[in-house]
């Protein structure tokens, strides 16, 4: 369980520009992909969903790809997280059912995952993606057929778009370690092991760090979104408590947070100002992290790991705050309703209704802005005024049934 965060946010970067996409030469894909080769994907403009026409109608018995346009960038890696928008469609007739182009950030995949998995489907996504021809920029169609073994009772055609690569874990110059903290073993595309050390020792009270990979991206700002693999261990015992790594010591899907808030105050004091593509080794005092271990399991009053922790992060990725924060807005005016332009009304009609029905004409124009007509205005004001002069007469009538009663007696 991955105590330190806050909350799960999307993992890739804000799309790019759609890229003028070239035509493949269509042998591509996987299983059948010559089933898909009478398929064509257009783009028409940027955050819509593409138009899909079938030309020839889709047969093939097996989970089939194809690279129905094929993109200027590198080819996607193994190794890779991908950012990429989907659009689900009929594969009868190229209907879209469903799309991911009006979320605020592309989806993303993580390709060394999906081929690494027991599920057969995961494997076929991640060799789809990352098969030949399959470059930044590709369409790749995935036909997936029934299965009523996990619930498929119909065929399923996917259109991905590859936006943008980029590494699972830190690259760059591996760095010589002080020998002032904790040795790490540590190497390019695999997870960091924590060597020997005196867990005896009096550990640092401050904040300490030292960069293990050096990578060269941009610096990163105290206000980033940031997105990294990381490994933590207790300073006590050297137990891993937590960590984005598989337990085999394979890349797992990154965690990705904000340099606002929302992690422990060691991570938001100690990576700012180091660099994408850096392996971070971060010793962290209890009073930056979650506190005093008061438990016999090492844990705080809260159940987080207690005392000193060290930590080796990998910063993979950022995002500014201004692109988040216009990210962010474009979501928002995305989800609000659309409202239609407000209908015109006739001021003479206004003011003979409000004088008519005792009202403002404010109110009476905001009523025919909203579509209600004058007869239902005349029926709402004048019902409500006949009501209200009922409930009086009935007050104050002599002859109520209360009274009535009282004379029987």
């Amino acid at each position: 369980m991955h105590i330190h965060r806050a909350a799960k946010a999307p993992l890739a970067l804000s799309a790019t520009a759609v890229l003028l996409l070239t035509a493949c030469n269509g042998d591509e894909g996987l299983g059948d992909s010559g089933a898909l080769s009478g398929v064509e994907v257009n783009h028409s403009s940027e955050g819509e969903a593409p138009e899909v026409v079938i030309y020839d109608p889709i047969e093939a018995d097996e989970n089939s790809s194809y690279v129905v346009t094929q993109g200027e960038g590198e080819q996607v890696g193994s190794d890779m997280l991908v950012d990429y928008h989907m659009t689900a469609v009929n594969p009868d007739d190229g209907a879209v059912q469903q799309h991911s182009y009006d979320e605020m950030l592309p989806q993303t995949l993580p390709v060394p995952l999906l081929l690494q998995s027991d599920n057969d489907l995961d494997r076929f996504v991640g060799e789809a993606v990352s098969g030949e021809g399959a470059t930044v920029g590709s369409d790749v169609l995935l036909y997936m057929v029934a299965d009523e073994d996990i619930g498929m009772t119909e065929p399923i055609l996917w259109n991905v778009e590859i936006l943008d690569q980029y590494l699972i874990y830190a690259d760059g110059q591996e760095q010589e370690q002080s020998g002032d903290l904790p040795q790490v073993d540590s190497e390019t595309g695999t997870a960091p092991e924590l060597g020997e050390y005196d867990a005896e020792a009096e550990p640092p009270s401050e904040l300490t760090s030292e960069v293990l990979i050096a990578g060269d991206g941009a610096e990163v700002a105290d206000d980033d979104h940031v997105i990294a693999q990381y490994r933590g261990w207790r300073w006590e015992d050297g137990e891993i408590f937590d960590q984005s790594w598989g337990e085999d010591g394979e890349p797992g899907a990154p965690f990705d947070f904000s340099l606002t808030g929302g992690v422990i105050e060691g991570w938001l004091e100690g990576i700012p100002g180091h660099n994408v593509g850096d392996r971070l080794l971060l010793v962290i005092p209890e009073d930056q992290a979650y506190g005093e271990a008061v438990n016999d399991d090492g844990t705080t009053e809260t159940g987080g790991p207690g005392g000193t922790l060290i930590f080796a992060i990998d910063i993979l990725r950022t995002i500014d705050s201004e692109t988040m924060e216009e990210l962010q807005a474009a979501q928002q005016e995305a989800q609000q309703p659309e409202m239609g332009e407000m209908p015109e009304v006739d001021e003479e009609e206004v003011a003979e209704l409000a004088e008519e029905l005792g009202v403002g004409e404010d109110e009476i124009a905001q009523f025919l802005m909203m579509g209600i007509s004058p007869d239902e205005l005349r029926e709402m004001f004048q019902g409500a005024e006949d009501g209200a002069e009922d409930e009086a007469d009935s007050e104050e009538d002599p002859d109520s049934d209360d009274d009535t009663d009282d004379e029987d007696e």
